[in-house]
């Protein structure tokens, strides 16, 4: 055995001996070497890496003079919006007059006495900049208490003191606006009254019901005014509103069911549920409809309800995200005391509870350009076979406009760069200041196109190429009306033009299918987008050198001279164009109407403000959304907006004119609160103090493709003012952002003329995101009810 054992331990070791062994194990360790090396190397590249990312340090402010300070000040200057000390003071003064009896705001009825409304009154033009100017604000009382109902407007001067100024203005009662608890009362009798009489016919017909129905809801998304003047029954304290019912299911409105009820309210009564449309039909009253059901007199309709939509689409995993905008040295502007101040431009902002967004002492390199230039008045009118979408005439101020400026969301309605800022109203539901948060936002924004540029590389002494990019500074806020959302903003461009514009969004509104296609599209199984158009008014207190300006226009007209160098037998002549300058001297001669014929250019300047040449030193006004009204004057709703008939009209500036529209348009038919055709009179406005009022709109035919959301892209319209000879060149040349490339002489290199380019070393900072909505969410949604 031992042998034996010998012997085949002797070959063990012989066998692995074997040359092939060791060359196996040579590869084998090898591998495992480069393996460890690979690693070594990759761990090395990570934590360089990992170094170099923590040295990479948030983008920092490098100027100290760039001061974001969003408190409210103790004592606000004179543009600035009321503030919660201002409106909590206004509170309590108007709650200590004991004869107002006015009624604490979660009491509130139409019946009593309640406040409506707050808002800055602007001081007198030649006071705006006396620091001395006392505040003042008109107060907006429903007086539905007393024995003639009526509204009351009152001013108060916000004196250490405070006090009443001047007299009060009483307003027809039945001319308010809509307001919550009216609101409130009319829809619940409506559909109180509609599910007790008929809510069996609607579940048959919708598969619906109003009241304890589920997930299958029947209900109201939008309601249409219809005033006395379109009932035909001036001087009986009328107000009608058709309220179609539709299936609530999202999107609402693109779910109609052509049924809708006439809801009637004289003075401070018990709302009336009146006349009934359905299926095309028209009845007295619920009670007529019911009685014609039974006695099968009525065409019946049948709809099933929707489903649910499915938002999983919305997103898609796994995507790219954006670009997004750095600023690598921190902001390049100022806010304070809602005061913008940049290199360029100062301005200051606010918000007008009834008609919007507001700018004031707009200055470019401290020369004033614009006193005031705000949004006046929203109009929608629709048209349609059935009453609600017949009649949905609205002006926008009749819901407070300023109120829905809402949350801005990062990322979408601004960049994530931007400074947003809260906005303070008094509101009717509240007796303490209510706050919109981030409402508004500022920030700059490159716009990837060049603002100018010219490569000239031929050119002597040296070729060269110079040009600046577009980076423009922008305030913007964006009000959901309803089913539209309107994003506003005011741009500013570094050669001294600003740009106001308006892009429209939201939820399209819609008839029944049956309304028929003279009045728009089938955009789903239901609905048609129905016909409307969108006018827009805007006040510019243009000062151009001083207040006393003139308004003229260069047109464009033909100009034929003899064509002496033809060698033509006949003589002939020569076509090309000449400028013909047409100074206007009164309101009515400057009353504008776009005329496609006549090109010109709409020009305001000082007389004696002139450049070496002799050339006015003036700015012009381009509009990019001059629309044509087509309904004829004087019919209908179309005196309440007398604005619209003009693209532009001009006027002789008068503190008793400082809006074109008024929160009470929708229902003061029989009597204009405000009467904008008055303003434009026989007044000379030649070396006068002017206002332009301007206005733009769209024609809106609905689409397929405005479903779900309706996109921006060819929604969106404009006006510019742009200086005309006003700078002996363009004053933009020698800012930080242009660049310029030459030669100095034959024999250098080429020179690169210009501030830092692309070597951002610093990261942007954390600022506010779609995240932060989740720490207060029903601040931003309301959360639904069970």
């Amino acid at each position: 055995m031992g042998e034996s054992y010998g012997i085949m331990t002797g070959r063990s070791v012989r066998k692995t001996k074997d040359p092939r062994c060791w060359q196996l194990l040579s590869l084998f360790l090898g591998i495992i070497c480069l393996i460890l090396l690979i690693t070594v190397i990759v761990l090395a590249v990570q934590k360089k890496e990992k170094e170099q990312t923590s040295t990479l340090y948030e983008c920092k402010q490098v100027s100290d003079q760039r001061i974001i300070d969003l408190r409210e000040p103790e004592n606000p200057p004179n543009f600035h919006d009321l503030t919660r000390n201002e409106i909590a003071r206004i509170f309590n003064f108007m709650f200590a007059q004991e004869t107002l009896n006015i009624t604490q705001p979660s009491k509130a009825s139409l019946g009593s006495n309640y406040i409506y409304a707050m808002e800055l009154i602007l001081p007198n033009k030649n006071d705006a900049f006396q620091s001395s100017t006392t505040r003042k604000s008109l107060v907006t009382v429903f007086e539905g208490a007393n024995p003639n109902p009526v509204v009351t407007e009152y001013c108060v001067e916000l004196k250490s003191q405070i006090q009443f100024c001047g007299s009060t203005r009483s307003i027809t009662f039945s001319f308010r606006p809509i307001t919550i608890p009216e609101y409130v009362f009319i829809l619940d009798t409506v559909i109180a009254e509609a599910n007790k009489t008929v809510g069996n016919i609607l579940k048959e017909s919708y598969h619906g019901t109003p009241i304890n129905c589920g997930k299958t809801c029947l209900g109201v998304e939008n309601v249409s005014p219809f005033a006395a003047v379109i009932a035909g029954v001036e001087g009986q304290n009328y107000r009608g509103l058709w309220v179609p019912f539709v299936q609530l299911m999202e999107p609402r409105n693109l779910h109609p069911v052509d049924f809708a009820v006439l809801a009637t309210i004289n003075g401070t009564s018990t709302p009336k549920a009146d006349t009934v449309w359905y299926n095309g039909q028209l009845f007295e009253s619920l009670d007529d409809f019911k009685d014609k059901w039974e006695k099968n007199q009525v065409s019946p309709l049948k709809i099933d309800f929707p489903k649910m939509p499915i938002h999983e689409d919305v997103i898609k995993e796994n995507y790219q995200r954006p670009p997004i905008e750095v600023e690598p040295d921190g902001k390049r502007y100022s806010i304070k005391d809602q005061t913008v101040t940049s290199d360029h431009w100062k301005f200051s902002f606010g918000i007008s509870p009834t008609h919007g967004p507001q700018l004031y002492d707009i200055r470019y390199k401290g020369n004033l350009i614009v006193y005031e230039l705000g949004l006046q008045e929203i109009c929608v009118f629709y048209s349609s076979s059935e009453p609600f979408g017949r009649f949905a005439n609205y002006f926008d101020s009749v819901v407070m406009i300023g109120h829905y400026m809402k949350t801005l969301v990062p990322g979408i309605d601004c960049p994530y760069h931007a400074t947003f800022i809260d906005a303070t109203f008094m509101s009717e539901t509240s007796n303490t200041p209510v706050t919109n948060k981030k409402a508004i936002c500022v920030f700059e924004h490159n716009t990837a196109s060049p603002l100018r540029r010219h490569h000239a590389p031929t050119e002597t002494p040296s070729g060269y190429f110079e040009g600046a990019p577009n980076v423009v500074l922008v305030l913007r806020m964006i009000a959901t009306l309803v089913n539209y959302d309107y994003i506003f903003e005011f741009i500013f461009y570094q050669n001294g033009a600003m740009e106001t514009k308006v892009s429209a969004s939201g939820i399209i509104a819609s008839s029944f299918k049956s309304a028929g296609p003279k009045y728009g599209f089938q955009v789903n199984d239901q609905a048609i987008g129905t016909l409307h158009n969108h006018f827009f008014n805007f006040k510019v207190d243009l000062d151009i050198g001083g207040t006393q300006n003139s308004y003229s226009t260069y047109n464009v007209e033909v100009d034929e001279v003899p064509n002496a160098f033809s060698k033509a037998d006949s003589s002939s002549n020569w076509f090309q164009e000449k400028i013909v300058k047409v100074d206007y001297a009164t309101e009515r001669e400057a009353a504008y109407m776009f005329n496609f014929s006549n090109p010109k250019y709409h020009i305001f300047y000082n007389e004696n403000n002139l450049d070496k040449y002799n050339n006015p030193k003036a700015y012009r006004l381009l509009s990019k959304g001059f629309v044509k009204k087509v309904l004829p004057e004087g019919v209908g709703n179309e005196p309440g907006s007398p604005w619209t008939r003009y693209q532009m009209a001009v006027t002789k500036r008068k503190e008793i004119e400082p809006h074109s529209s008024s929160k009470f348009a929708t229902y003061d038919g029989e009597n204009r609160t405000v009467n904008f055709e008055a303003f434009i009179g026989e007044e000379n406005i030649k070396n006068e103090d002017l206002v332009a009022w301007v206005t733009l709109g769209v024609h809106h035919i609905p689409r397929t493709e405005d479903l779900p959301i309706m996109p921006t892209p060819g929604n969106d319209i404009s006006f510019l003012l742009l200086p005309f000879n006003y700078f002996p060149e363009d004053p933009s040349v020698g800012t930080g952002d242009n660049i310029r490339l030459q030669y100095d002489n034959p024999s250098s290199p080429l020179k690169i003329m210009a501030q830092k380019l692309n070597d951002l070393t610093c990261k942007p900072p954390k600022t506010y995101s779609v995240e932060d909505l989740l720490k207060e969410p029903e601040m931003f949604i309301d959360r639904p009810t069970i």
